[in-house]
């Protein structure tokens, strides 16, 4: 895959997941400001940990630990 497609791909899904885990996230009853600082923790870590076409296919078992590993972080208990 070109480095500029790839690029933008992983933009455009920092945006996109990020916008949806927020809208879930605040769904489920967390405070909005804590739905954001998980939800960009976790589109961040998924865009250093695969690649554009895993993305494309992420799958909730790939999203979840990671989810988890943000949740804790920000002192959420998992």
């Amino acid at each position: 895959m070109q480095k500029g497609f790839e690029d933008g791909l992983k933009t455009s899904f920092v945006e996109s997941f990020g916008e949806s885990c927020r809208t879930a996230a605040e769904g489920s009853g967390a405070p909005a400001d804590v739905a954001a600082k998980v939800c960009k923790c976790t589109a961040d870590e998924l865009i250093k940990k695969y690649s554009a076409s895993e993305l494309i296919g992420l799958s909730p078992e790939m999203a979840t630990p990671v989810m988890k590993s943000c949740a804790a972080k920000s002192g959420l208990p998992i």
